[in-house]
């Protein structure tokens, strides 16, 4: 009944939310004689803050820019392949160059592929960029069947295949653990179209390792059941997907804020300051980055409930119990794969050692064909997007993958003076770093 009830008070709220945000637009519009004075800007803050709060956030378009000399083009994205629950989006850059072919994995875990724009953006520089672009279960008939953790392993070998022999695999978040079974199984199998590259961003392959993050605590806690209890629901009617039972998007966007509320309570009052102070730059950045995190996708049963018992209950990569289609999945398979393991020092959701721990289950890949890299002063989306990631973070992993696939060293040659990339295991502690959960930069 949560979610019928949730659907009755938002469409209930339609007319108040038109209400606040004609207010806010009218507070704001250029024609507005009083539109600089303090009272108004203070008025259209206190409309906004509440339409804000009642707005419906669809998916967004994706608006990848890349620059071409001193022309700044949109990269138009292409269906290569649509499946019932994610569709394969390509990112051309007619550039004439030739570029190698990198498959970035999206994480299938609240918000949709469109929060790794600007990941998309730092890859379509120097390769020919595509992405799992998954759909909201809401949106997926009942009649498309079931989608579970071994779906999403499926989906990313056929797309693998699609793209052909040497594609770069870069997975985020919790894309890692799929990501890192479709190169096992594809290697056990001697697929001739395994992944040249496996890079693993911010993501949970051994959850047991720095356990003291709040997600870590409540499933050490509380039992698988008592998850499925209470976060899992059917989708009411007027969806294609009516009936379905799933881990409802506006579930999965409360469990976001209550892990690190913190950074979202100071953006807020941010917005509030930089609102009454009329500095338009800062309320973009900030309207940009909420409407992108406030979209969120539902997720079938299956897979979530799948992923908590396999990821985050019983660690199957780490202590080898992990299956696929019923056969157990064979890590040190991976021999040609190469290997990079990219984490944030600040990540709370996907703290540091969690991801590098795929060097020690993945034992068959050469020392040089392997390394990690962790970057200082960010958390979990500072990973994979912002400043950092397009001036640090990115050039890692473009020069990894070309080196390691030309057979040269672990990288340490190709990376700037000032990076840390190194095989193996090992951790650094950055201290005197502030956490940062997003980047609005």
């Amino acid at each position: 009944m949560i979610y019928q009830a949730y659907e009755a008070m938002r469409r209930g709220s339609r007319p108040l939310f038109h209400l606040f945000n004609a207010g806010q637009r009218l507070a704001r519009d250029e024609s507005n004689p009083w539109r600089d004075s303090l009272a108004m800007r203070t008025l259209a803050t206190a409309w906004e803050l509440p339409a804000r709060a009642l707005k419906d956030y669809v998916k967004p378009r994706y608006q990848v820019w890349e620059e071409l000399g001193d022309l700044e083009i949109g990269l138009q994205e292409t269906v290569v392949q649509s499946l019932p629950f994610a569709d394969l989006l390509h990112f051309p850059v007619d550039d004439g160059r030739e570029k190698p072919k990198v498959l970035i994995a999206a994480a299938l875990s609240g918000h949709h592929a469109t929060l790794l724009q600007d990941t998309i953006r730092g890859f379509a520089r120097d390769f020919d960029t595509y992405i799992t672009d998954w759909k909201d279960a809401r949106q997926v008939p009942l009649s498309e069947g079931d989608f579970g953790f071994d779906d999403y392993v499926s989906y990313l070998i056929q797309f693998l295949e699609t793209l052909g022999p040497n594609t770069h695999l870069v997975a985020t978040c919790q894309a890692a653990p799929p990501a890192m079974v479709a190169v096992a199984t594809m290697e056990a199998r001697k697929s001739k179209f395994v992944p040249a590259s496996l890079t693993l961003m911010g993501g949970p392959v051994d959850t047991r390792l720095s356990p003291n993050n709040a997600l870590n605590k409540l499933t050490t806690t509380l039992p698988l059941s008592l998850f499925k209890k209470f976060n899992i629901h059917k989708i009411p009617r007027g969806y294609p997907g009516s009936g379905r039972r799933v881990y409802p998007g506006f579930f999965q966007l409360g469990g976001f804020i209550t892990l690190n509320p913190m950074p979202h309570v100071k953006q807020y009052k941010n917005f509030v300051v930089n609102s009454v102070k009329g500095d338009d730059e800062s309320l973009e950045k900030f309207r940009d980055f909420y409407d992108e995190y406030f979209a969120v996708l539902d997720m079938t049963e299956s897979f979530y409930v799948e992923t908590l018992q396999k990821v985050f209950f019983e660690h199957h990569i780490p202590t080898g119990q992990m299956t696929y289609q019923g056969e157990l999945v064979d890590f040190g398979a991976i021999r040609k794969c190469a290997l990079l393991t990219v984490e944030g020092a600040n990540d709370n959701f996907c703290p540091p050692t969690q991801t590098e721990a795929a060097h020690d289950v993945c034992i068959n890949i050469p020392e040089e064909r392997r390394g990690h890299y962790l970057q200082p002063g960010v958390g979990h989306y500072g990973v994979f997007s912002g400043s950092k990631f397009q001036a640090e973070i990115y050039p890692v992993i473009r020069d990894f993958i070309h080196h390691s696939v030309a057979g040269v060293s672990n990288g340490k040659a190709a990376v700037p003076p000032e990076k840390s990339l190194r095989p193996g295991k090992g951790h650094h502690a950055f201290e005197g770093t502030e956490f940062v959960d997003m980047q609005l930069v």
